[in-house]
C-alpha cells in the first residue's frame, strides 16, 4: 500500500483557536489531508480553506461521528484511498506520530488505534472514563481496546466497511470499538502522545456510564 493511497481525515468544529498550526504542521508533513467542518459557528471553514484543499463544510452541526463519515465516505469514494486515519483537530495529536500508522499499514495492518499513555499527564477523570469503556466493549463483546475514547485511529477500506457506523456524536468512538470486536476484525494498537489543553474534553466518568446503555443496544442490534 502506497502511502498516497491513505488519507488523514480531520474533523473540526469550532476549533479556530488551534487549528491555523495545526493544520500547518500536518500539511507540511503530509499532503493527503481531508478535513470536515462541522458546521462551525466561527472561523473554522475558512481557515481549513487556507490549508487544505479538500475542505468538507456541513451546513449545520452533526457531530463527530457524521464529519467522520463524510471524510471517509469521501475519500473513499472520490479519492481513491485505500485507507483512512482519523486525526483530531484540537492539537492533542502530533501530525508526525502519522507515520506510525503508515508503517502498522506497511506490515499489513487492517485496524489501528491510538493509545495514549495513561500515566500522569492525563487527567484522572479520563482515565476512569476510558477503563469504564473499555471493560463495557470487553464484557459485551469480548476483546478489550485500551484506548476507545481515543481520536487517533486508522482503518483499511474493506476494515472500514465493516465497521461503518451509525452514530453522529461522540458516541462514535464507543461504537467503532464495538463494531471492531463484534466482527472480530484483527487490529493493532499504537502508543501516541498527547498534547492536554482543554481538560474540560474527553470521556469523562459519567459520559462513559451513559453510553453502556448505548452499547447494551449495540449488543443486540449489530
Amino acid at each position: 500500500m502506497q502511502d498516497k493511497n491513505i488519507w488523514v481525515i480531520v474533523p473540526g468544529f469550532n476549533e479556530a483557536k488551534y487549528l491555523a498550526p495545526v493544520l500547518e504542521k500536518l500539511m507540511h508533513l503530509y499532503k493527503q489531508v481531508v478535513f470536515v467542518d462541522d458546521g462551525s459557528s466561527d472561523t473554522t471553514a475558512t481557515i481549513a480553506k487556507k490549508y487544505v484543499e479538500h475542505t468538507l463544510v456541513h451546513r449545520i452541526n452533526l457531530g463527530k461521528g457524521a464529519a467522520l463519515k463524510t471524510g471517509s465516505e469521501y475519500a473513499f469514494e472520490h479519492l481513491g484511498a485505500e485507507a483512512v486515519i482519523f486525526m483530531d483537530s484540537d492539537g492533542q495529536h502530533k501530525p508526525e506520530e502519522i507515520a506510525l500508522f503508515l508503517a502498522q499499514f506497511k506490515e499489513g495492518a487492517e485496524v489501528i488505534f491510538g493509545e495514549r499513555r495513561m500515566g500522569s499527564e492525563m487527567p484522572l477523570l479520563r482515565i476512569i472514563g476510558n477503563r469504564v469503556a473499555s471493560f463495557v466493549i470487553y464484557l459485551l463483546f469480548g476483546a478489550y481496546i485500551p484506548d476507545v475514547p481515543s481520536g487517533f485511529k486508522a482503518f483499511s477500506k474493506s476494515a472500514y466497511e465493516r465497521v461503518r457506523w451509525n452514530s453522529t456524536g461522540y458516541e462514535v468512538e464507543l461504537e467503532i470499538a464495538a463494531r471492531v470486536a463484534k466482527y472480530k476484525l484483527s487490529f493493532r494498537t499504537i502508543t501516541i502522545s498527547t498534547i492536554y489543553h482543554d481538560m474540560e474534553r474527553g470521556m469523562s466518568p459519567l459520559t462513559a456510564v451513559r453510553m453502556i446503555w448505548k452499547a447494551l443496544a449495540w449488543k443486540v442490534s449489530l
